[in-house]
């Protein structure tokens, strides 16, 4: 290493101060930069000390023993060497600068977020004495960024900007900072300045695109993505983050494109993989994306990413025991290669995941002990969480334990509705009916222009039976928000319940204008209107358009079933009708109507088991007539021990 004999006298010396044998100083650091650039350290060290005793003033001596020491990797003995020479000559500007220099170091090597503040501290200090040092000021705003202090961080480098006003780089730094402060549109014009300066910057195309993916503004970051790709389209990562963004956006079909052009330059690319996997998925083409899946796994068995891609293929299909099954393996899984609180911010995503397929599958207790685990790791547990733990506890007809639980949980986190509602719901099971009422019409009080407060309270009436007072919630969130999809479909529900199913129809089809396409909306109102023989043809057609959004959606397959049953398309209704019971072997109402139909067929005996079957499942909403199938029981009963007298079998 080469280094240049400085000219060592201090000119800025207070006046008062000894003026030192500057001659014997320079003298001494001279044989310490020969003893330096022969690589002996400690007679280099030596005649720097020797230097500092004979003009114990000039803070470039302690600046040069500052970063010989660093060199040696002595960085506490160097910085406290920087910092006197900061004490000793309070503008010199390389003293500063070392002090920076070497505090930066201390920050990188310990991870100690106040060795990066006294960095920038310096740093400002350099700038104090010179204001236009580019470097000092990149330097700045950078470290600032790296604290999180967004705002200083700007301030640097629209500084830096006033200097070099055609610097990319600085425009991309400035639209981080502006993103990083949640002001997407702030960076994006950052951003669109360095694409005017640059217009062939793929880097600045891609940016911009991950800014409007940050904000949710796909059709911006699709464009912005599409751009780059035009300017190079072998770009990858460009191309995968598209591919990303897609589908994230549920566009699936368009993210497939995009992964597989990925696949075809990179075959085994784990990310085009991961993409094709989730895109064929929610095309519903299982047996694809699991095959996607398989295709990481089989090199790397531990990538939970695709682990938990088969998850939710398993959900997707509705193949609740198998999610479970999944889950579960990954949740035994070897941890000592993870990170603790990334592993246990994973176990959560888990275990929730895992409470919601028990709860699918009726396992309600097993569901509140998942919930309940999810709750234990992965920090303290958000809102929603808690109220899918206690509504288990509900499912399971564990109240004491869910009141107990709702009422902690409120205490965490007193102005959340959902919980205020669910504890209302669970005194509504014990019978207190007073003292949840209280709480709901608490709630409506303080919000009464909050729809989902108000949409919480009807359901909250509709359960308790009181049907008029869900209504006039429904009817007050209705006029908050016209077009809300869930308060549209809530009040056709709840107006179907009191029969009054023109009113309620129209509301539905208000809801089908707002979104089409709602599964939801499209399966009530074809099986309300098959259910009491109106318009059936056309409620054929609205339910298969449900199927064909959800194929292996249970209740929508029953639906199906019955309204082809109520136009005697016997044979396909019930082959729709075993599908559902397949799906869900417990619910009274599915039941029933697989009992009805076997009766037409002439399966009489196989018709009074699926009855007999129907009483002793479960009906939470309380739509099976349980005295018209104790009738329908009798009657089929009574016609078989009438033939078996008359010798007929």
């Amino acid at each position: 290493m080469i280094i240049p004999i400085l000219f060592l006298v201090s000119l800025a010396s207070p006046a008062a101060a000894p003026p030192g044998d500057r001659s014997g100083a320079y003298y001494h650091f001279s044989l310490g930069q020969q003893a330096r650039m022969d690589g002996n350290v400690d007679e280099a060290l030596a005649e720097y000390r020797k230097a500092q005793k004979s003009d114990p003033r000039s803070a470039q001596i302690r600046v040069e023993t500052a970063r010989l020491l660093r060199e040696a990797g002595r960085l506490d003995e160097a910085l406290a060497e920087a910092a006197e020479a900061v004490r000793v000559e309070p503008d010199a500007a390389d003293a500063h600068l070392v002090l920076a220099q070497l505090s930066q170091v201390k920050a990188e090597n310990e991870g100690t977020p106040d060795s990066l503040r006294r960095a920038v501290q310096a740093y400002r200090q350099v700038l104090r004495l010179r204001p236009s040092d580019e470097t000092t000021l990149r330097m700045v705003a950078l470290l600032n960024g790296q604290l999180g202090e967004h705002e200083e961080a700007v301030k640097a480098w629209l500084q830096y900007i006033a200097l070099d006003p055609e610097n990319v780089e600085a425009y991309l730094q400035l639209g981080a900072q502006h993103l990083a402060q949640g002001k997407t549109e702030d960076a994006a014009s950052a951003l669109k300045k360095a694409i005017e300066i640059e217009p062939g910057s793929v880097r600045t195309y891609q940016s911009l695109a991950e800014i409007y993916a940050r904000a949710g503004q796909t059709d911006e970051a699709v464009s912005y993505y599409r751009k780059a790709l035009e300017l190079d389209p072998k770009n990858l990562r460009a191309r995968l983050s598209l591919a990303r963004v897609l589908q994230r956006a549920r566009r699936p079909k368009e993210a497939l494109t995009e992964a597989n052009a990925v696949l075809a330059a990179d075959p085994r690319n784990r990310f085009g993989l991961q993409v094709k996997g989730e895109s064929l998925r929610d095309l519903r083409d299982f047996e694809g994306a699991a095959q996607a899946a398989e295709q990481v796994l089989a090199h790397d068995r531990t990538d939970l990413e695709a682990t938990f891609l088969k998850v939710t293929i398993a959900e997707a299909r509705r193949d609740f025991a198998g999610a479970v099954a999944e889950l579960e393996r990954i949740l035994a899984r070897e941890r000592r290669q993870e990170d603790a609180s990334e592993s246990g911010r994973n176990d959560r995503i888990f275990l929730v995941h895992l409470g919601v397929a028990y709860g699918q599958l009726g396992r309600h207790q097993e569901a509140a002990e998942a919930f309940a685990r999810a709750r234990s790791v992965g920090g303290e547990a958000e809102p929603g969480l808690l109220v899918q733990h206690v509504e288990a506890l509900m499912q399971a007809k564990d109240l004491p334990r869910a009141l107990s639980e709702a009422r902690s949980s409120r205490a965490k986190f007193p102005e959340d509705p959902d919980l205020a509602t669910l504890e209302a719901s669970v005194l509504r099971e014990q019978g207190q009916l007073p003292q949840a009422v209280a709480i709901v019409e608490t709630l409506r009080r303080k919000s009464p222009d909050d729809v989902n407060v108000l949409v919480e309270v009807a359901d909250f009436y509709r359960r308790a039976k009181r049907l008029p007072d869900a209504e006039s919630a429904l009817m007050q969130a209705r006029k908050v928000k016209p077009g809300d999809l869930r308060t549209l479909f809530q009040l056709g529900a709840v107006l179907e319940r009191q029969k009054r199913h023109d009113a309620a129809e129209a509301m539905f089809r208000e809801a089908l204008t707002v979104q089409p396409d709602s599964a939801p909306v499209l399966n009530y109102l074809g099986y309300m209107n098959a259910d009491r023989g109106v318009r059936v043809p056309e409620a054929v057609t609205l339910i298969e358009r449900a199927v064909a959004l959800d194929p292996e959606n249970g209740a929508y397959l029953d639906s199906l079933g019955w309204a082809l049953f109520r136009i005697d398309r016997v044979d396909e209704a019930e082959g729709y009708v075993r599908r559902a019971v397949e799906k869900d072997t417990r619910n009274a109402v599915v039941l029933d109507h697989m009992g009805d139909i076997l009766r037409r067929r002439g399966k009489l005996s196989e018709a009074l088991e699926y009855w007999r079957k129907a009483l002793d499942g479960e009906d939470d909403g309380e739509e099976l007539d349980r005295a018209q199938v104790e009738r329908k029981i009798r009657e089929v009963q009574s016609s078989l021990n009438e033939g078996g007298r008359n010798g007929r079998p």
